[in-house]
């Protein structure tokens, strides 16, 4: 009995010594994890320059749903289809204006992509608000959804 006692004592110890996970806890470098993130809002809009669908097949998670610049609800399949047949040749894409907010393993990117390039042999200029959520998983980053709205558009001859 006077073991189990001290065990029990012991174990109680033990227990009020270690630290309970904090809710709000900070991740561990939010710094760094805003700036992979930057980088992928970068990334991305260098995939769309470029038409190379390996980086949404590997940034975007198997389950993402979201719409497209077309306001098409789209999956992953539906996104990497779109790059491929994308009727569009770009001189520019670029992402800026970068708002990153971040949740333990999630966080969402609120950004602006601008296009210039040609269509039909016209010159165009498009800007895009862009706002995607971000899950961390083992395999880092995974955009799981994002909703793309076109701000203005025109045309240059």
């Amino acid at each position: 009995m006077r073991k189990f006692v001290l065990w029990m004592a012991l174990w109680i110890v033990c227990a009020g010594v270690a630290r309970a996970q904090d809710p709000d806890e900070v991740p561990v470098n939010p710094e760094m994890q805003r700036q992979e993130l930057i980088n992928l809002e970068k990334e991305n809009a260098r995939a769309i320059k470029l038409h190379n669908v390996t980086f949404f097949k590997a940034a975007y998670s198997d389950d993402f749903h979201g719409v497209s610049r077309y306001g098409e609800t789209v999956g992953k399949l539906g996104i990497v289809r779109e790059i491929e047949s994308l009727p569009l040749e770009f001189d520019s894409v670029v992402s800026t204006d970068h708002q990153v907010r971040l949740f333990r393993d999630s966080a969402y990117v609120l950004s602006l992509r601008s296009e210039v390039g040609r269509a039909d042999g016209k010159r165009f200029y498009s800007q895009f608000r862009i706002l995607r959520l971000y899950v961390n998983s083992p395999r880092g980053w995974k955009i799981v959804s994002q909703l793309e709205t076109k701000l203005i558009a025109g045309e240059r001859q």
